[in-house]
């Protein structure tokens, strides 16, 4: 007896929820019938500007010269010794820090040999190298100074090579 009444009020639950699940839904609708008219005069808030004496509808635009602004902040000659430091710098290193595609990055010299030989065929201009620090084979192609500049490379590669990446890398100064 106790089994049937739960198992008539499990019914009736599911018969009650499956009704409540049918009915319609009340959805918000925009009313058309009414139309707002906003207006709002802004004049008094824009700023008024005096026509030249010049300027009264004549075609010619007169050019006045200025002379040059001299700023008391003038740091050309600072950035020019800085930037003859980084070059200097550079220079005695022998190499130069930059950027670069790897597109293979494993311990197996046959597929290294292979992915650097389609990247002849995918870029004909650039050389790829293959590079081995024990125990792994990388596949480099392109340098670059900027990472920027690898962008277009790097997006025509990631269509064959989806797991290739832009890796900052030095190169030597030739």
């Amino acid at each position: 007896m106790n089994r049937f009444i739960y198992s008539l009020g499990l019914i009736t639950l599911c018969i009650l929820l499956g009704a409540a699940s049918c009915s319609k839904k009340a959805v918000p609708q925009k009313s058309t019938d009414q139309i707002i008219d906003y207006t709002d005069d802004l004049s008094k808030y824009r700023p008024s500007v005096d026509a030249l004496e010049g300027d009264k509808g004549q075609g010619g635009n007169e050019v006045i010269k200025n002379d040059s602004v001299k700023s008391v902040h003038d740091i050309s000659d600072k950035l020019n010794v800085l930037l003859d430091t980084i070059r200097q710098r550079n220079f005695d290193s022998g190499e130069l820090e930059g950027y670069t595609i790897l597109v293979y990055s494993g311990t197996n010299e046959t597929e290294a040999g292979r992915i650097r030989n389609r990247l002849y065929d995918i870029v004909p201009d650039l050389e790829a190298r293959v590079r081995y620090s024990l125990p792994t084979y990388f596949v480099k192609i392109g340098r670059f100074y900027q990472q920027v500049e690898a962008q277009p490379l790097y997006l025509e590669i990631r269509k064959y090579y989806p797991d290739a990446t832009v890796v900052p890398d030095k190169f030597p100064i030739e």
